[in-house]
């Protein structure tokens, strides 16, 4: 998935956040204060409330001395222990149970993914039945979201 490329791409001690995110745009609208993060072809939705776990910041930069906005991406996923996803068609859904962010591992100069441990549900008029319980890191988890197939 391009998507966790990106993400990989920025995996060493000293990287810039880029401006080049995994999903297609980060939008806000003052007028009605909703925001979205354009990301409808997801299987599961995934809020605009989750940017903090997607490590996606409004942040400024500067060019030729002037400052401006812009919507930056890190490497660092943090997805947390409660957060619950539903998938579009609304007939699954995920709960985290227990999870540990993403870093960097300065002892082994590497990226520590993190882990996830989640719940399935299958939704079946509005009731959730608990049909299984997965662990994989914080990069299977967003492949997960993204795709809707659970290989961990």
């Amino acid at each position: 998935m391009q998507e966790l490329e990106s993400l990989k791409s920025m995996w060493a001690k000293k990287t810039k956040r880029k401006t080049d995110l995994i999903i297609p745009k980060v939008s806000y609208d003052n007028e009605h204060s909703t925001g979205s993060l354009n990301n409808e072809n997801w299987f599961f939705k995934v809020p605009y409330a989750f940017r903090e776990a997607l490590d996606i910041k409004y942040e400024e930069r500067k060019k030729d001395k002037k400052g401006y906005m812009v919507w930056t991406q890190g490497p660092i996923l943090s997805f947390k222990d409660g957060d619950n996803f539903t998938a579009k068609d609304n007939k699954t859904s995920l709960q985290v149970q227990f999870s540990n962010p993403m870093g960097w591992d300065s002892a082994k100069d590497e990226m520590y993914q993190g882990s996830v441990v989640f719940d399935e549900f299958i939704v079946n008029d509005q009731k959730h039945i608990k049909i299984n319980q997965h662990s994989c890191n914080q990069m299977q988890f967003l492949k997960v979201l993204i795709g809707g197939v659970i290989n961990c």
